[in-house]
Order: structure tokens, then sequence, then C-alpha cells
């Protein structure tokens, strides 16, 4: 049995900002002395783990349940991952901090040079109160970056012209 492994990637945005990789550098930071942001730097290391070797076609439109060990207790989440959003092909991975924000991370899958990518390029945070939604822009936005990786996949995914 073989697992295909899927590269997950981090794009500077349409503002030359890597807006995934900083929040999750900034929460890695805030992971030494916080245990609030080390839970959930932990959750997200596994839920970008388990998309790595997961064919997207099994994270849609199911529950996913991932547990870790915090503090020699497991902690467990149950929730829908990954959504496909109404521009194809955006998804969006799901993350709940607390029953009022959510974590959005925007992304598009690519194939280059027979290598199965995750491009990541947008992350925002949800709120029920007050209501924040930004999803729709940050969708179109991504879509835009989508765009432009397909008109010149070596300069985005291999730093090249």
């Amino acid at each position: 049995m073989s697992i295909d492994k899927h590269n997950i990637i981090t794009l500077l945005d349409e503002n030359s900002q890597d807006v995934v990789g900083g929040f999750l550098s900034q929460l890695s930071l805030e992971s030494q002395y916080s245990e609030d942001a080390k839970l959930h730097l932990m959750f997200l290391q596994s839920i970008f783990n388990l998309l790595s070797v997961q064919p997207l076609e099994n994270l849609l439109n199911t529950m996913t349940e991932i547990t870790i060990t915090f503090n020699g207790y497991p902690r467990t989440k149950r929730y829908e991952l990954v959504k496909p959003l109404k521009v194809v092909p955006i998804y969006e991975l799901r993350y709940a901090m607390n029953r009022n924000e959510h974590l959005r991370f925007l992304f598009f899958p690519y194939l280059y040079k027979e290598a199965s990518n995750y491009v990541f390029v947008k992350y925002f945070k949800k709120t029920l109160i007050p209501n924040v939604d930004e999803t729709d822009n940050m969708r179109d936005l991504t879509y835009e970056m989508y765009k432009r990786v397909r008109l010149n996949p070596e300069y985005y995914l291999e730093g090249t012209d």
C-alpha cells in the first residue's frame, strides 16, 4: 500500500504577504508561553499532516476526528475539515478555535511536475459575535492567485521564471 504525499505550500498573496505562514509562525511563537496557542498549534499541525497524506475527496463532506495528546490527556475535535467553496477549485481548511472563533485557510490543489500540491494563499478568522465572515472576498482573492499560478507555475512553485 502506498500513500500519496501532497505538498503543503504557502504563497505570498497579492500584497506580497505570506499571511498563512505568518499566522502559523506567530502562533508558534505564542505557543511558547500560551497554553491555548500551544493547543491550537498542535491541532493545526495534526490537521495539516492529515491533509498531506489524504486524498482531498476523502475529507470532503465528511466528519473528521482529530485527537492529540495535550499535557498528557487526549483532546479531540470532530468536524468537517475541508469544504469546497463556490468557485472551483478553491477550498477552505476549517479549524474551530472555540464556539465563536473559526479559522479558515483557503487553498487550491495544483498538480505540477507530477507532484500533488495544496497551495495555501489566505487565512482569516470568522466570528459569530460579532458576525465577521470574509469568505467570499478571500475566496475571490485566492482564485486570482490560482489563475496567476496556472499562468506561471515555475515562478510561484519554484521561484523561477
